[in-house]
């Protein structure tokens, strides 16, 4: 190995040079505080277009799969330079059909740092079992990776709260792992949650020169915290509570597990004393987990009625082309897994899978996710009035026309059919053209769509849902 003052070791966040996330990559962040420990100097390469070729070695993060590699790695492919990469993260094999493929490169990518050559010459300043190398578990992130990059994007005119996530938080896992088995998770093969890092292994104490701590939240990727063993989730929770810094489960906690576990009244409990940073979010991905699901409302209501509680909506996992069926009944369980969220007052998020985008009537699912992902649209318009909504303004706004900004959808489907929006110039909005066609597509389930079209959070939330002898 060359001298520690002749190295520099270039980290790629591919994510990032694709147009950006609102979150720092995590295992950057460990492998550049790792660095940093052994004086190795780092640097976050931006510029699509690097020359590489001064880099002792280059390791390069992808969490998404649909990222393409930077054009700096594609021009050294097949040469001498190419080695010069290390490159791992969920993007290179999440969308693996293969099991044993998937299995193989998961479990490779999982432990590739710590068994890199190069790294493990260098010395391991955290304790535990290793004197050399990474421990991923304890290294402490270097938070200031992304400094130089956030000034100038902010400089360039982006929003500085766009940028929160890099610069309030410290951010680590405390368990690792799941039980559930959802074919679409990078966990599908996972069979058990398990204790990961110390709370105290990720938790940033840098203050200004207030003396005021410069990242005052913590946020966590753990896959499943509540499925862990009471003896893992619990002390874990009394920490995190004891930190009395804000915090958040980014993944998402198991609402399930409220139901299932004797102790999810405890754990509601125990959550609704803590200091959590946002909403409380959870996850309802499956219609069949329905009856569970609104188990667990009734405990986790009873607890916290006046908690901000929003729940992920799974949606688009396996459409192809042409299957109208599976398009329909996709879409029918989401309206009602909404429709049971709003009776308890919560919000959903809609999380679109990839192939949502095979079906030709794919933008209906990108209005749903604009409508229901707006928290004011959701409260207050419900999908119909929303799409109405962008139809009027565009009359308004584009053709100077006076017309309500509301109308019942009767009325608007009587012009709709007489020609209308045919005529003098005027025309359908992207939004209600969709809505329309997807409409037209099912004449046999109208009735259902026109109910569904009008659910509301103001309207359907029904608190008399949550009394606890009810669950």
């Amino acid at each position: 190995m060359k001298s520690k003052a002749k190295i520099t070791i270039g980290l790629v966040d591919a994510d990032l040079l694709n147009g950006g996330t609102r979150h720092p990559n995590l295992v950057l962040l460990k492998l550049a505080g790792f660095l940093h420990d052994n004086d190795i100097k780092f640097h976050l390469i931006t510029d699509k277009e690097e020359d590489i070729s001064g880099y002792y070695a280059i390791y390069m993060s992808k969490v998404f799969s649909f990222t393409p590699d930077p054009p700096f790695y594609e021009r050294v492919k097949g040469t001498r330079l190419e080695r010069k990469f290390h490159i791992g993260g969920t993007g290179d094999y999440a969308i693996k059909k293969d099991v044993k493929d998937f299995k193989s490169a998961r479990t490779r990518d999982m432990n590739r740092l710590e068994q890199d050559c190069f790294l493990n010459q260098l010395t391991n300043k955290r304790g535990g079992p290793r004197s050399k190398g990474i421990d991923m578990r304890r290294q402490m992130p270097y938070y200031h990776l992304y400094d130089e990059y956030v000034e100038k994007k902010i400089a360039e005119g982006r929003k500085p709260s766009y940028f929160n996530d890099y610069k309030y938080y410290s951010i680590g896992f405390l368990t690792r792992g799941c039980v559930r088995h959802c074919p679409f998770c990078v966990n599908k093969l996972e069979n058990e949650v398990y204790r990961y890092s110390e709370l105290e292994w990720f938790l940033d104490q840098e203050r200004d020169e207030k003396g005021k701590l410069v990242r005052p939240y913590i946020y966590l990727w753990d896959d499943n915290f509540l499925a862990s063993e009471k003896d893992i989730w619990k002390p874990m929770l009394e920490n995190l509570i004891a930190s009395k810094r804000p915090f958040q489960f980014r993944q998402g906690l198991d609402e399930r597990i409220l139901a299932e576990s004797e102790d999810g009244p405890m754990i509601a409990e125990m959550l609704s004393k803590c200091k959590y940073h946002g909403d409380f979010i959870f996850a309802f991905d499956n219609w069949k987990d329905r009856d569970k699901i609104v188990k667990a409302l009734k405990i986790w209501k009873h607890y916290n009625p006046k908690k901000s509680t929003k729940f992920y909506l799974f949606c688009g996992y396996m459409m192809k082309a042409g299957d109208d069926d599976k398009l329909y009944s996709d879409l029918k369980t989401l309206f009602d897994r909404i429709r049971i969220l709003m009776q308890y007052g919560c919000f959903g998020y809609v999380m679109r899978h990839a192939d949502y985008e095979n079906h030709d009537l794919s933008n209906i699912y990108v209005q749903i996710a604009r409508w229901c992902n707006q928290p004011q649209f959701y409260r207050y318009m419900s999908f119909w009035e929303y799409c109405y909504r962008n139809q009027s303004f565009w009359e308004q706004k584009t053709k100077k026309l006076d017309v309500p900004n509301q109308i019942p959808f009767e009325e608007f489907e009587a012009r709709y059919r007489n020609g209308y929006y045919s005529k003098d110039g005027i025309r359908l909005c992207k939004t209600m053209q969709t809505l329309m066609d997807f409409i037209d597509r099912f004449p046999s389930h109208r009735e259902d769509i026109l109910e569904f079209m009008g659910y509301k959070l103001k309207s359907l939330t029904n608190p008399k849902l949550w009394g606890i002898t009810s669950y």
